[in-house]
């Protein structure tokens, strides 16, 4: 499995919108961690899959505090 995957493949992996994508990396993705540019001055971003699934699944496992 690649590490490091483009916006398009991570959308299709995940089966979710742009805008989802921007909203999960706003609130719960780190640069550098889960997300980076594909070049310094690049608007695209290349997406850790290991580290983008462990944190989608460790906030699906966290019990929601009434």
């Amino acid at each position: 499995m690649k590490r490091w995957i483009d916006r398009a493949e991570m959308l299709d992996y995940l089966k979710i919108s742009h805008t989802t994508l921007w909203r999960m990396q706003k609130a719960h993705f780190t640069i550098g961690k889960h997300y980076r540019r594909k070049t310094p001055v690049s608007k695209s971003y290349l997406y850790d899959l290991e580290a983008c699934e462990k944190t989608l699944s460790r906030l699906c496992t966290t019990p929601i505090e009434a």
